[in-house]
């Protein structure tokens, strides 16, 4: 996944096209879940997934890990901590791999929030080439599954307009 996201940085303008265009030369397999795209939305390469979200410039979210949440736990507070306790725990290694690639020296530390941190109940984010990139760890719900994420999108971007993620 770094070497995708190194290619995907260097696109001026990140669209659903040029994405589509670095994950499927990256050997990545995608599916065209939204009609109203020309592009495929949904990819997956071995265990990792990935999705092309928005109109353009789109945001570009790769899921590492995630487990599903079972809903027949005695103590579901307890449990969601631990799902989350072992979700945070990856967040240094995805980190460092980060910076110890391609990237490391043109990973800069952000002035500021970036977009959307409060979505995430940890994360590590820098600028790159004027571009967001985020390692975090998320659960849209609490049925929902327990994620570790890398996004790379543009700054500012109108979270709402991410909402069509098929």
């Amino acid at each position: 996944m770094s070497a995708e996201i190194s290619r995907l940085v260097e696109i001026e303008e990140l669209n659903g096209p040029a994405v589509e265009s670095v994950l499927a030369a990256a050997g990545w397999s995608g599916e065209r879940r939204n009609p109203s795209k020309s592009w495929a939305t949904t990819w997956q390469c071995d265990d990792a997934r990935a999705w092309i979200q928005g109109e353009n410039p789109v945001e570009v979210e790769f899921t590492l890990w995630f487990q599903e949440v079972e809903d027949d736990r005695p103590d579901p507070d307890a449990y969601l901590d631990d799902l989350h306790a072992v979700a945070v725990a990856k967040i240094p290694e995805v980190a460092a791999q980060l910076r110890s690639g391609v990237l490391g020296e043109r990973l800069e530390e952000p002035e500021g929030e970036v977009t959307d941190a409060d979505s995430y109940i940890e994360h590590r984010a820098w600028r790159v080439t004027g571009k967001e990139l985020l390692v975090g760890v998320k659960q849209d719900d609490t049925d929902t599954p327990v994620q570790l994420v890398v996004v790379l999108r543009e700054p500012g971007a109108d979270d709402e307009a991410y909402d069509d993620w098929l």
